[in-house]
Protein backbone atom coordinates (compact mmCIF):
# COMPACT_ATOMS: atom_id res chain seq x y z
CA UNK A 1 0.00 0.00 0.00
CA UNK A 2 1.30 3.39 -0.92
CA UNK A 3 1.47 6.19 1.60
CA UNK A 4 -0.34 9.25 0.38
CA UNK A 5 1.89 12.08 -0.66
CA UNK A 6 1.29 15.57 0.52
CA UNK A 7 -0.19 17.58 -2.25
CA UNK A 8 2.23 19.90 -3.83
CA UNK A 9 0.50 23.21 -3.56
CA UNK A 10 1.65 25.75 -6.07
CA UNK A 11 3.95 28.28 -4.55
CA UNK A 12 4.85 31.67 -5.83
CA UNK A 13 8.36 30.93 -4.66
CA UNK A 14 8.83 27.96 -6.98
CA UNK A 15 9.06 30.16 -10.03
CA UNK A 16 11.73 32.32 -8.45
CA UNK A 17 15.40 31.44 -8.51
CA UNK A 18 16.37 29.27 -5.56
CA UNK A 19 18.43 31.87 -3.66
CA UNK A 20 15.77 34.53 -4.14
CA UNK A 21 12.95 32.12 -3.17
CA UNK A 22 14.75 31.10 0.01
CA UNK A 23 15.24 34.73 0.96
CA UNK A 24 11.57 35.47 0.37
CA UNK A 25 10.54 32.48 2.50
CA UNK A 26 12.75 33.79 5.30
CA UNK A 27 11.25 37.29 4.98
CA UNK A 28 7.76 35.79 4.95
CA UNK A 29 8.49 33.73 8.09
CA UNK A 30 9.82 36.79 9.93
CA UNK A 31 6.84 38.87 8.81
CA UNK A 32 4.33 36.25 9.94
CA UNK A 33 6.15 35.83 13.26
CA UNK A 34 6.11 39.61 13.79
CA UNK A 35 2.41 39.85 12.97
CA UNK A 36 1.63 37.03 15.40
CA UNK A 37 3.72 38.68 18.13
CA UNK A 38 1.97 42.03 17.64
CA UNK A 39 -1.45 40.37 17.71
CA UNK A 40 -0.57 38.48 20.90
CA UNK A 41 0.63 41.60 22.73
CA UNK A 42 -2.31 43.74 21.60
CA UNK A 43 -4.73 41.01 22.71
CA UNK A 44 -3.05 40.89 26.13
CA UNK A 45 -3.03 44.71 26.51
CA UNK A 46 -5.86 46.19 28.55
CA UNK A 47 -8.21 48.49 26.78
CA UNK A 48 -9.71 51.54 28.41
CA UNK A 49 -12.59 53.79 27.34
CA UNK A 50 -11.55 56.64 25.09
CA UNK A 51 -12.75 59.33 27.54
CA UNK A 52 -10.11 58.32 30.09
CA UNK A 53 -7.20 60.72 30.03
CA UNK A 54 -4.80 62.00 32.64
CA UNK A 55 -6.58 65.36 32.66
CA UNK A 56 -10.02 63.73 33.10
CA UNK A 57 -8.73 61.67 36.03
CA UNK A 58 -7.08 64.70 37.65
CA UNK A 59 -10.33 66.65 37.33
CA UNK A 60 -12.32 63.76 38.78
CA UNK A 61 -9.99 63.51 41.79
CA UNK A 62 -10.11 67.28 42.37
CA UNK A 63 -13.91 67.23 42.23
CA UNK A 64 -14.09 64.36 44.73
CA UNK A 65 -11.52 65.91 47.08
CA UNK A 66 -13.12 69.36 47.00
CA UNK A 67 -16.87 69.47 46.48
CA UNK A 68 -17.54 65.75 46.93
CA UNK A 69 -15.94 65.53 50.36
CA UNK A 70 -17.46 68.87 51.39
CA UNK A 71 -20.92 67.61 50.47
CA UNK A 72 -20.34 64.27 52.18
CA UNK A 73 -19.07 66.04 55.31
CA UNK A 74 -22.10 68.31 55.44
CA UNK A 75 -24.41 65.29 55.17
CA UNK A 76 -22.63 63.26 57.87
CA UNK A 77 -22.11 66.17 60.28
CA UNK A 78 -25.37 68.09 59.84
CA UNK A 79 -28.04 66.16 57.95
CA UNK A 80 -27.54 62.50 58.80
CA UNK A 81 -30.67 60.98 60.30
CA UNK A 82 -31.11 57.19 60.41
CA UNK A 83 -34.88 57.59 59.99
CA UNK A 84 -34.45 59.03 56.49
CA UNK A 85 -33.36 56.04 54.43
CA UNK A 86 -33.54 57.90 51.11
CA UNK A 87 -30.66 60.19 52.06
CA UNK A 88 -28.66 57.21 53.24
CA UNK A 89 -29.34 55.41 49.95
CA UNK A 90 -28.24 58.47 47.96
CA UNK A 91 -25.04 58.73 49.99
CA UNK A 92 -24.26 55.03 49.48
CA UNK A 93 -24.87 55.45 45.74
CA UNK A 94 -22.61 58.52 45.71
CA UNK A 95 -19.80 56.63 47.43
CA UNK A 96 -20.16 53.58 45.19
CA UNK A 97 -20.31 55.66 42.02
CA UNK A 98 -17.26 57.72 42.94
CA UNK A 99 -15.42 54.57 43.95
CA UNK A 100 -16.17 53.04 40.54
CA UNK A 101 -15.15 56.17 38.65
CA UNK A 102 -11.97 56.65 40.65
CA UNK A 103 -11.17 52.93 40.37
CA UNK A 104 -11.50 53.13 36.60
CA UNK A 105 -9.12 56.09 36.53
CA UNK A 106 -6.73 54.30 38.88
CA UNK A 107 -6.62 51.27 36.56
CA UNK A 108 -6.06 53.56 33.57
CA UNK A 109 -3.26 55.49 35.26
CA UNK A 110 -1.53 52.38 36.56
CA UNK A 111 -1.63 50.82 33.08
CA UNK A 112 -0.64 53.87 31.04
CA UNK A 113 1.34 56.19 33.27
CA UNK A 114 2.56 53.83 36.00
CA UNK A 115 1.05 56.09 38.66
CA UNK A 116 -1.90 55.77 41.01
CA UNK A 117 -4.91 58.00 41.44
CA UNK A 118 -4.11 58.87 45.07
CA UNK A 119 -0.32 59.32 45.05
CA UNK A 120 0.74 55.70 45.58
CA UNK A 121 -0.70 52.20 45.93
CA UNK A 122 -0.87 52.28 49.73
CA UNK A 123 -2.82 55.55 49.91
CA UNK A 124 -5.05 54.57 47.01
CA UNK A 125 -6.01 51.28 48.66
CA UNK A 126 -6.56 53.01 52.00
CA UNK A 127 -8.89 55.64 50.52
CA UNK A 128 -10.88 53.04 48.58
CA UNK A 129 -11.14 50.88 51.72
CA UNK A 130 -12.36 53.86 53.75
CA UNK A 131 -14.99 54.67 51.10
CA UNK A 132 -16.20 51.06 51.13
CA UNK A 133 -16.23 50.96 54.94
CA UNK A 134 -18.36 54.12 55.12
CA UNK A 135 -20.76 52.80 52.46
CA UNK A 136 -21.01 49.46 54.30
CA UNK A 137 -21.72 51.16 57.63
CA UNK A 138 -24.40 53.32 56.01
CA UNK A 139 -25.95 50.22 54.44
CA UNK A 140 -26.12 48.58 57.87
CA UNK A 141 -27.96 51.63 59.20
CA UNK A 142 -30.28 51.54 56.19
CA UNK A 143 -30.95 47.84 56.79
CA UNK A 144 -32.04 48.62 60.34
CA UNK A 145 -29.06 47.36 62.31
CA UNK A 146 -28.99 49.10 65.65
CA UNK A 147 -25.94 50.87 67.04
CA UNK A 148 -26.61 51.31 70.77
CA UNK A 149 -24.69 53.97 72.66
CA UNK A 150 -23.73 53.85 76.37
CA UNK A 151 -27.33 54.35 77.41
CA UNK A 152 -28.61 51.61 75.08
CA UNK A 153 -30.31 54.02 72.67
CA UNK A 154 -29.86 53.38 68.94
CA UNK A 155 -27.37 56.03 67.83
CA UNK A 156 -25.41 55.21 64.68
CA UNK A 157 -24.16 58.79 64.20
CA UNK A 158 -20.84 58.33 66.12
CA UNK A 159 -20.06 55.18 64.12
CA UNK A 160 -20.82 56.88 60.80
CA UNK A 161 -18.88 59.97 61.85
CA UNK A 162 -15.87 57.81 62.79
CA UNK A 163 -15.88 56.17 59.34
CA UNK A 164 -16.23 59.54 57.65
CA UNK A 165 -13.41 61.05 59.72
CA UNK A 166 -11.10 58.21 58.64
CA UNK A 167 -11.93 58.86 54.99
CA UNK A 168 -11.63 62.63 55.43
CA UNK A 169 -8.20 62.31 57.05
CA UNK A 170 -6.88 60.15 54.20
CA UNK A 171 -8.32 62.43 51.53
CA UNK A 172 -6.92 65.48 53.34
CA UNK A 173 -3.44 63.93 53.29
CA UNK A 174 -3.80 63.41 49.54
CA UNK A 175 -5.08 66.97 49.11
CA UNK A 176 -2.06 68.32 50.97
CA UNK A 177 0.24 66.35 48.63
CA UNK A 178 -1.61 67.74 45.61
CA UNK A 179 -1.18 71.31 46.87
CA UNK A 180 2.51 70.78 47.60
CA UNK A 181 3.01 69.29 44.14
CA UNK A 182 1.31 72.29 42.50
CA UNK A 183 3.37 74.70 44.62
CA UNK A 184 6.66 73.28 43.39
CA UNK A 185 5.75 73.00 39.70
Amino acid sequence: MKTPQASKAPSIFLALPTAFGKRMRDVLRVTVATILAVCATSAAAKTHPSYLTGNYCDTLVEQFVDSGMRSLGKYVNENFNPQYRGGIRNTINFLNQRSDWLGECDAYLSDTASTRIFHDEENTKAIFAAMQALAKELQLVRDGVEFPDETGVNNPKPFIKNRFDTLAELVDQHHTRMLMKKQFQ
